[in-house]
């Protein structure tokens, strides 16, 4: 489980930080809360301990996970036809919802390959999918250890930047 300090990953939340836990009594019964803020959306959650388990909160990426993550950023990603493009931008935001970095990176890779095919750019529903999952990602990448805001910042610009 997790403790006070611990950084965790939340789905349509991104990274946060466990700030307390606390004992409360609702319906007479004990639980135990996780009180965890988010400052991507600027929001504390309170996730009672029972439900943790389905709730999708989970650790931050393993420093051994990187390849993956880097792999998953620049994965050649076939483009959808036009007439599909509003399925594949509902399938985009299923991924984004389900709180895992390698599908906010499918997202990136994806959305970044038909916007480096279009000369026109990425229409809005696509433009605001993009900046959502890598704001998912930068906001992980910020809340490891391992790595410093800068060298987040610097690996997502590096390995989203690819031509398709």
């Amino acid at each position: 489980m997790f403790s006070v300090g611990d950084h965790v990953v939340y789905p349509y939340h991104g990274a946060g930080k466990v700030q307390d836990i606390e004992e409360k009594e609702i319906l007479g019964k004990k639980l135990n809360y996780f009180i965890v803020f988010f400052p991507l959306n600027n929001v504390t959650l309170m996730l009672p301990e029972n439900k943790i388990g389905d709730s999708g909160l989970r650790s931050v990426i393993q420093e051994s996970e990187l390849a993956a993550l880097r792999d998953a950023l620049t994965a050649n990603e076939a483009m959808p036809p036009e007439n599909k493009s509003r399925s594949y931008s509902r399938e985009n935001e299923l991924l984004l919802k389900t709180g895992s970095i390698f599908d906010a990176a499918h997202v990136i890779a994806q959305l970044t390959a038909k916007e480096a095919s279009r000369t026109n750019g990425l229409h809005i529903e696509d433009r605001k999918n993009l900046d959502r999952a890598q704001q998912f990602v930068l906001s992980e990448l910020k809340a490891v250890p391992f790595l410093t805001d800068s060298e987040a910042v610097h690996f997502l610009e590096r390995h989203r930047q690819h031509t398709p």
